[in-house]
């Protein structure tokens, strides 16, 4: 990997780390705004690409800073070309994937180009039917880590001409359970000098932790929560997701006071599992908990995968557990599927690189 892994990112800087060094070049301190446009608003990977400054200015830049922390050493797009992934190195080794969405217009909805990122190297929280979760824990991820995935996938969508649009924290980890990083990444996310995305594009998931959630909504009241259910009672939700949280009714009771704190509503996320948790019953059941609630619930069939629980349901289950919930006035929606050609769960593309078998 070279002399550069002893090289600071930029991403760790703030403006005015930067244009300390470059003043320390004696170059005048408009280039250091430079620098950050170009990072921040065209993508730039890298100095050399940086071609509105001088050369000498991009060769003695590289030798004291680099832009990204990492190496791309996978990408695979879909077959219908609606899905990027991308595996990323880190300087320690640890792999991390984030993922890049186009959705075309429907109905009232423009087209998005969504970044899904990842907050760790693994995972804790050990949901049974999760494949990052069946890797285990490696480490938190910095910020400059959290953002460099925004700044890969933008690079593309930049190729592409036209923006990221959207932003959402579903990757591999559990961002609450590194919030210093999630919120500082959030920070430059929305700032309007750095990426400049507007808040309510970016969600952030959680299996339920529930300090975090308070924390969310004081720190980044219009960012977007989303709570990964799975289950409509405490007895199944143990079983699924092992890691104590919260009971159900807690987190229920979580979710009013952010809606209540934000004026936003709460999505709650549920993945389906045939023969598990996706009876009609079951439907009825996770109604009830809901009424009331300012909520949308986003039905999701599992992607199965080596290590982890669950069969995928068949459409006609997965279609009567939806209108039980509709019949009950509970909003939700089936998520639309992207990349399962290419293994775009989480963990999925880093589980087949560890057992060598992901192309590169």
């Amino acid at each position: 990997m070279g002399n550069h892994v002893a090289l600071p990112s930029l991403l760790e800087l703030s403006q005015e780390d930067l244009e300390a060094i470059v003043v320390g070049l004696d170059q005048p301190a408009y280039r250091a705004r430079q620098v950050w446009r170009n990072v921040y608003q065209r993508y730039a990977m890298d100095f050399e690409s940086m071609t509105d400054l001088p050369r000498e200015l991009r060769r003695r830049l590289g030798e004291r800073i680099r832009v990204a922390p990492a190496e791309s050493v996978g990408q695979q797009t879909s077959d219908d070309g609606s899905t990027t992934k991308s595996l990323l190195r880190l300087d320690d080794g640890e792999l991390i994937e984030t993922v890049l969405m186009r959705y075309d217009p429907f109905g009232e909805r423009r087209a998005r180009k969504t970044v899904c990122v990842s907050t760790q190297a693994g995972c804790a929280m050990g949901c049974v039917f999760c494949a990052t979760g069946a890797q285990g824990y490696r480490r938190q991820l910095s910020a400059s880590e959290i953002l460099l995935q925004v700044l890969a996938q933008g690079r593309i969508t930049a190729e592409e001409g036209s923006p990221l649009t959207n932003i959402v924290f579903m990757g591999m980890g559990e961002p609450l359970a590194n919030y210093a990083a999630t919120h500082e990444a959030l920070t430059r996310l929305s700032d309007a000098d750095g990426f400049g995305f507007a808040p309510r594009r970016i969600t952030v998931s959680t299996v339920g932790l529930i300090p975090g959630i308070e924390q969310l909504a004081r720190d980044h009241p219009q960012v977007s929560v989303a709570i990964s259910l799975h289950a409509p009672n405490d007895a199944l939700r143990t079983r699924l997701v092992p890691v104590p949280t919260a009971t159900l009714g807690q987190l229920i009771a979580a979710a009013r006071s952010h809606a209540k704190t934000t004026g936003r509503r709460t999505s709650f996320e549920y993945v389906l599992m045939a023969g598990i948790n996706d009876s009609p019953e079951q439907a009825r059941e996770l109604a009830m908990r809901l009424r009331g609630l300012n909520c949308h619930v986003n039905l999701i069939p599992i992607n199965p995968s080596a290590g982890v629980v669950g069969e995928r349901p068949s459409q006609a289950a997965t279609m009567r557990f939806l209108e039980q919930l509709v019949e009950a006035h509970i909003p939700a929606t089936v998520r639309v599927e992207k990349g399962r050609d290419i293994l775009a769960a989480c963990g999925q593309l880093r589980g087949d690189r560890e057992e060598g078998t992901a192309p590169g």
